[in-house]
C-alpha cells in the first residue's frame, strides 16, 4: 500500500535537519523518544538514516512519528520500510521479520485515521498561483499540489499562497483523525493603483420613469395604413383580371348565341361573364377605396404622442348596393 509522490509532498518534510551527535546517537535518540522528545527524537533518527540508510532506521522514524500523532507522516516511513524490506535478502528479511510484520500491521490500522484535504483555489486564480505550507519541523516552505487528496497529520495547518506581484496570503484550518475535507484557499488580490481610491463610488442609477416609451414603435395607424393598402391592390389586380375574363366572353357569346337563345359554348361563356363581371364590379372598387384609404392614413400620420396613441379606430367595410351592380364602401373613425 504506497502512495504517490503528490501525497507524500504533504507527509514528508524536506527539513535540513541538524548533524545529531555522534556520541550514542541510537541510544540519545531512544531517550528523547521515551521521554516524549518526539521532534528531537526524531530529527535525531532522520540524520541517523542518512549517515547509514538501514531499513531498521527507517522503522525507528516511522514509529517516532506514530507516537508523536504524525500519523499521515507515519504512515509514508512505514511505506518506505516496507519497500525497502522487499529488497532485502532472505537472511535479511529473516532478521527483520518481527519489524516487517509490526510495520504491515500498523499501517493498515492508520489507513483509516489520516485526514485526507483537497485545495481548492477560485477559478479566476492566475496560472501562477503557489500553494505551500510550512514544515511542523523547522525547513523551507514545500509546495502542494491543487485538487488532489492529500494526505495530512491531523492538527492546525498554515498555507501561504503566492501570487508573483501580489503580498503573500494566508489560510488557517485544522483537522481531526479521519476527517476528509475540502478547504478553499485564498488567493492574493491585486494592489489598488497608485492614486487611486480605495472606494469607488458606486454609479448612480437611472430612476424609473413613469411615461410610456417615446419610441413606441410601429403605430396602429401605421399597420392599418399597410393593410388596407395591401387589401386594395389585391382588390384592384383582382378586378383588373376579372374584368378582362368578362371582355374576352364577348366574342364567343356574339358567335354562339342569337339573341337571347345561346348554344352550349355561348351560354357557358355567358355565365362566365356573369360572374366574373360581377367579381369584377365588386373587387375594383373596394380596391380603389382600400387603397385610397390607406394612402390617407399613410401620409396624415400624427407625430408620435408621450402619452400613448390618441388615433383613432378605423373600421371599413364594403357591401352590396341597393341597386345591381353597386358597392357601397363604408369608412369610419
Amino acid at each position: 500500500m504506497f502512495h504517490t509522490g503528490i501525497e507524500r509532498a504533504w507527509a514528508q518534510d524536506a527539513s535540513a535537519d541538524a548533524p545529531a551527535s555522534p556520541k550514542n546517537a541510537s541510544d540519545k535518540a531512544q531517550e528523547d523518544l521515551d521521554a516524549g522528545r518526539y521532534a528531537e527524537a526524531c530529527k535525531a533518527l532522520k540524520q541517523m538514516y542518512r549517515e547509514d540508510p538501514r531499513p531498521a532506521t527507517l522503522y525507528r522514524i516511522a514509529q517516532c512519528y506514530d507516537k508523536w500523532g504524525r500519523i499521515a507522516t507515519a504512515a509514508v516511513h512505514y511505506d518506505d520500510y516496507l519497500a525497502a524490506f522487499g529488497q532485502l535478502s532472505d537472511t535479511e528479511q529473516k532478521a527483520e521479520r518481527d519489524n516487517e510484520e509490526a510495520a504491515s500491521a500498523r499501517r493498515e490500522a492508520l489507513e483509516k485515521r489520516i485526514p485526507k484535504v483537497v485545495l481548492k483555489v477560485p477559478r479566476d486564480a492566475p496560472g501562477t498561483t503557489r500553494v505551500l505550507r510550512k514544515p511542523l519541523e523547522d525547513g523551507p516552505l514545500v509546495q502542494v499540489a491543487i485538487g488532489v487528496p492529500l494526505l495530512i497529520d491531523p492538527g492546525e495547518h498554515v498555507l501561504t499562497t503566492e501570487v508573483p506581484g501580489r503580498a503573500s496570503v494566508f489560510t488557517k484550518f485544522t483537522l481531526r483523525e479521519g476527517e476528509n475535507r475540502i478547504v478553499d484557499v485564498a488567493v492574493p488580490q491585486e494592489a489598488a493603483a497608485s492614486g487611486s481610491p480605495t472606494k469607488t463610488a458606486k454609479p448612480l442609477q437611472p430612476v424609473p420613469s413613469l411615461m410610456p416609451s417615446l419610441d413606441p414603435g410601429i403605430s396602429g395607424r401605421r399597420v392599418a395604413a399597410y393593410t388596407l393598402g395591401g387589401i386594395g391592390a389585391v382588390g384592384i389586380l383582382g378586378g383588373v383580371v376579372t374584368g378582362v375574363i368578362t371582355w374576352a366572353q364577348k366574342d364567343p357569346i356574339e358567335n354562339n348565341c342569337r339573341g337571347k337563345i345561346c348554344n352550349a359554348t355561348g351560354q357557358g361563356a355567358k355565365d362566365t361573364a356573369a360572374i366574373t363581371g360581377m367579381i369584377s364590379t365588386v373587387l375594383f372598387p373596394v380596391g380603389l377605396a382600400a387603397l385610397g384609404t390607406g394612402i390617407v392614413l399613410y401620409f396624415t400620420e400624427p407625430p408620435p404622442s408621450k402619452f400613448g396613441s390618441t388615433e383613432p379606430k378605423i373600421r371599413v367595410g364594403a357591401t352590396m348596393g341597393p341597386s345591381a351592380g353597386t358597392v357601397e364602401v363604408d369608412v369610419r373613425w
